[in-house]
């Protein structure tokens, strides 16, 4: 795997590292806004998320969720919705550290070009446990830049609380949701489309991050 560093505004998150992912997609796919274009409750593996383990993590499906299980510090990784790309979308998922570090970083991956080895561009969508969130951005094969961020919001549920996480991805408008609650907007027209997905970091000397998500949900929205 290729390694690849984050570069930090206000030295809250880490860098990121690794990836999994898939590479079989289909053209763009949009529709008219609030059209459901995919979902998944993840009570059956028929929709190809990644199944796997590596020396590193463990990607697959436990008791109605998506499960990864990140095990190396100071590690990213992310699983990758296959044979889809997007557009204009909202993407949506309920997502829980169950065990681990409070400043392990989970959240949703758009507008992604991906393979199993590498991203190439993406945005992540992510908060910690300890109330810290980012909309991150792929801006090299090595480089990935917190473009907003923030920490100490009430609408992130601490712990091991389950967080509805919603991000749209409008044209050139970059939206962050927690529960509901909108937590930060930029604008940024360096991605136009692509794939979508879960993603996971820990820290440096971090110790070992269960994280589940569920009801996953892609919506299309205006331009």
């Amino acid at each position: 795997m290729r390694p690849a560093s984050l570069v930090l505004l206000i030295a809250l998150f880490v860098p990121f590292r690794a990836s999994h992912g898939q590479t079989e997609v289909h053209p763009q796919t949009s529709g008219a806004a609030g059209t459901i274009l995919f979902q998944d409750d993840f009570s059956k593996p028929a929709n190809g998320w990644t199944v796997a383990k590596t020396d590193y993590a463990e990607f697959g499906y436990s008791d109605g969720e998506y499960r990864i299980h990140l095990v190396k510090p100071d590690f990213n990784t992310y699983s990758i919705l296959p044979r889809q790309k997007f557009d204009n979308v909202s993407v949506e998922v309920d997502a829980r550290l169950v065990s681990g570090p409070a400043n392990g970083v989970f959240g949703i991956l758009c507008r992604a070009e991906a393979n199993e080895s590498n991203a190439s561009k993406a945005y992540i969508f992510a908060i910690r446990a300890d109330g810290v969130f980012a909309i991150l951005k792929r801006t090299s094969p090595t480089f990935w830049d917190a473009i907003a961020s923030g920490r100490g919001s009430k609408a992130i549920k601490p712990g091991n609380s389950t967080n509805r996480l919603r991000a749209d991805c409008s044209s050139g408008k970059l939206t962050f949701y927690v529960n509901g609650e909108k937590v930060l907007e930029t604008t940024d027209n360096s991605f136009s489309g692509g794939l979508v997905g879960l993603a996971v970091t820990t820290q440096p000397k971090s110790e070992p991050m269960d994280v589940r998500f569920d009801n996953f949900a892609v919506r299309a929205i205006a331009p």
